[in-house]
This record gives C-alpha cells, sequence and structure tokens, in this order.
C-alpha cells in the first residue's frame, strides 16, 4: 500500500461514477489516501513521518479520521470489503506509534484486519467501474473509529505483547462488598489485561494496613508501593462510598433506592505518576437497602471503565514502550570508580536499554536507573549470567521495577 495526502477538491467522477452515502457517523477530517490495489510493505517510514507532521491530520488524532480509499474484487460487495480493510490499515497506521507493534501487527495482520471493519463507522461508495475482466472496482470515503481500533489492538494484545503483557493491580475499598472492583476486572479481564490474582488483593485488604487505606484514598505512593511489591507495573486504586435511603420517585413502590460512587486513579508502579483519575456514580433499586447500595455500586465500577479511561491506560502504554519503562537497578560489590563507569556502558549495551543514569555510588553499591523496553523480568533475563571484565552478573533479587544484581 503506498500512502500519501492530498488536501485538493475531488476530481469530477467519469460517466460511470455514482455516489451512494451509508450514514452511522459525522466525518471529522479529510486525508486522501492513494493505492494502486496491490499490496506493499505496511508503511514506509518516511511516508508515515510526512503523513504525521501534516496540519490536516494533527488537528484530530485522536478521534475520527475520513480516508479514501479503494478496492478491486469479483463484486461490488467484494471490492467494497477490500476498500474498508485498506481504510481501516490507514488508521491502523495512526494507532501503532513503534517498530514493535508494527511488526506484532504484520504477524497477525490478516486477523486484525478482519477484526477491526468494524472501526468503519459509515462510508460513501465514490465511484464503481466494471472492469472488461469482469472484475469490480469501487473507491469509498470511509470515517474510521481510531479509538475502536485502539481497542481492537489491545483486545488482540498488539499493545499488551509489545510490553511483555504488563499487569495491573485493582484495590477498591468499598464496605460490605466486592461490585465494584468487580465489574472493573471483569472489563480488565475482557480486553486480556494480565492482573495480580484477585484473591492477594482480598487478602491484602483483609489486613486493613495503612499503606492499603493511603492508596484507595487516591495517594500514589502508596499504590505504587502496593503495585511494586506485587508484582504490578499499573494499579488502579479507588474508593466506593454508599448510601440508601427512600426516594420519591420510588414512594408506594416498597422499593428502596441505593447510591454509590467510586473515585480511582490508575498509576505507573514504576514512577508513581498518575496516568488517569476519574469518579462516576450511579444508582438502583431494590426492596433490600443492602442489595440496593451493592448494585449501585456495580453500575459505578462498570461506568468508571469508559474509553476515556481505557484510553489513556493504552497511551500509558504506548509511552512506556516507545520511551522504555523504568527500572532501578542495584549492583553490588562494585569495587572502584572506574568499574562503575564501565558498568553504565555495560548495561547500554544491552537491546532494547534505552538510557542508564546513575543515581548513586558509594560503599561498594552502585544505584542506575536504566529505562528499558520490556518488563523487568525481560531484563533480568538478558542480565543474568553474563560476564563483565571477568566476572558474573547474577540477578538475585526482582520486586515490581527493583532489580538487585550481584557481581562476582
Amino acid at each position: 500500500m503506498r500512502f500519501g495526502c492530498s488536501f485538493r477538491q475531488p476530481s469530477i467522477r467519469s460517466p460511470f461514477a455514482f455516489a451512494r452515502r451509508h450514514t452511522k457517523g459525522d466525518s471529522v477530517i479529510m486525508i486522501k489516501v492513494r493505492s494502486r490495489f496491490a499490496a506493499a510493505p505496511f508503511i514506509g517510514l518516511m511516508s508515515l513521518l510526512i503523513w504525521l507532521v501534516s496540519p490536516v491530520y494533527a488537528q484530530q488524532q485522536a478521534g475520527d479520521i475520513t480516508v479514501d480509499a479503494e478496492g478491486i474484487g469479483t463484486s461490488q460487495k467484494d471490492a467494497t470489503l477490500k476498500a474498508k480493510r485498506e481504510a481501516v490499515e490507514t488508521g491502523i497506521g495512526t494507532v501503532l506509534i513503534s517498530q514493535t507493534e508494527i511488526k506484532n501487527y504484520e504477524l497477525q495482520k490478516d486477523v486484525i484486519l478482519t477484526r477491526t471493519l468494524g472501526s468503519v463507522k459509515s462510508y460513501e461508495l465514490l465511484e464503481e467501474i466494471r472492469k472488461p475482466d469482469m472484475t469490480v472496482f469501487v473507491k469509498i470515503r470511509a470515517t474510521v473509529s481510531l479509538a475502536g481500533i485502539k481497542e481492537d489492538l489491545a483486545a488482540l494484545k498488539i499493545l499488551l505483547e509489545s510490553m511483555d503483557k504488563p499487569r495491573m493491580m485493582v484495590v477498591v475499598e468499598e464496605a460490605g462488598g466486592h461490585g465494584a472492583e468487580s465489574a472493573i476486572v471483569d472489563y480488565l479481564n475482557s480486553k486480556e489485561f494480565e492482573l495480580v490474582d484477585p484473591a492477594v488483593v482480598a487478602a491484602l485488604m483483609k489486613k486493613e494496613s495503612d499503606l492499603v487505606n493511603r492508596a484507595a484514598a487516591g495517594d500514589p505512593a502508596a499504590a505504587a508501593r502496593i503495585g511494586s511489591e506485587n508484582g504490578a507495573e499499573f494499579i488502579l486504586a479507588g474508593r466506593v462510598t454508599k448510601s440508601a435511603a427512600g426516594s420519591d420517585v420510588l414512594k408506594g413502590t416498597g422499593l428502596i433506592s441505593g447510591q454509590a460512587s467510586i473515585a480511582a486513579k490508575v498509576i505507573n508502579c514504576s514512577n508513581a505518576k498518575i496516568i488517569a483519575a476519574k469518579t462516576a456514580q450511579s444508582a438502583a433499586a431494590h426492596l433490600s437497602a443492602e442489595v440496593a447500595a451493592a448494585m449501585a455500586a456495580e453500575k459505578a465500577g462498570r461506568k468508571l471503565m469508559d474509553a476515556a479511561l481505557f484510553e489513556a491506560i493504552v497511551a500509558s502504554f504506548q509511552d512506556t514502550l516507545n520511551n522504555g519503562l523504568p527500572l532501578d537497578i542495584t549492583i553490588e560489590p562494585v569495587s572502584s570508580y572506574k568499574q562503575q563507569k564501565a558498568l553504565q556502558g555495560h548495561f547500554r549495551d544491552i537491546e532494547d536499554v534505552v538510557s542508564v543514569n546513575k543515581r548513586s555510588y558509594g560503599n561498594g553499591r552502585l544505584k542506575l536507573t536504566v529505562f528499558f523496553k520490556g518488563s523487568a523480568d525481560s531484563f533480568s533475563d538478558a542480565v543474568d549470567g553474563t560476564t563483565f571484565m571477568g566476572k558474573t552478573l547474577s540477578v538475585i533479587e526482582v520486586e515490581g521495577s527493583r532489580i538487585g544484581i550481584q557481581l562476582n
């Protein structure tokens, strides 16, 4: 496929061309994509860079895009399907922003394009020509949902596999129940996120420690510490408040109105950075006040996990994928200043290491922050057993994003 941008007015249609509009949504911006029907490499780097810096693209990167695409098939239906696949592939090209993601995409290309066809919200048939060889050529103008593409790519693990399957932990404090937490966990499971075992979370909540209370109240440092200690790269921490009371609307029905609200934050456990913060409220009715409040809490949990929050999580994943996950590395014993300098160079030469920064050196202990495109386990696998100046590096501890290395 060859990509290019054109902002000219459409040319006059041929006598064989006609227009028909299929609508489910409104177009937002125009990006004209030229293709000559033959499949080619996914994206030429220069074409992509030129496209991404174009003023029109910059206006609506996070929303919908309108794409002109073409297809040839044995029938109008077949040709239209191929044109829609081309339009979706254009949309995918705006979402995948790293070489790792593109490589994972290429491995599953046919499956992905089939899965993401639903991201075409509407299309207009601009041109249809029956060719002498009895094939049909069509040209369409399609409105493609980038949000839909991102959800499908995440569900297909394009992003998650690229990040070596980051783990999430859900810690929600809710008196007398787990309705909101269950709804959140169900949502993340449906997107095939890898989660810390809810049984581990339940045991943690029973302790009612000050750390858990602080995390649920919104303290990012406390939440990041809990996540790191339980092997999570990201944590969703929050608190639910519930109440039940009579309602004028329900008067005479015997039903009781339950209300619930949840306030939660999604936090990167490696640096305690808040990725997203959101609140949600809901209500439910039942003969039992306790059940009404529990039902409201579950509805509030489902309401919390909307497209905006999901997009924030995915964006954070992509940022980590492109810029690296910060890992806190401690190496000892390091005998000299010269040796610690050489160690920094040794780590920089490891594949997928983005940068190495020294935090401190003293008393035979070197502390580094290493930005690595992968997980702590992947980095440990790359380092453990390697030799350095006649000695062996042995990973002796991995806790969240903290790694301890012995130099023997």
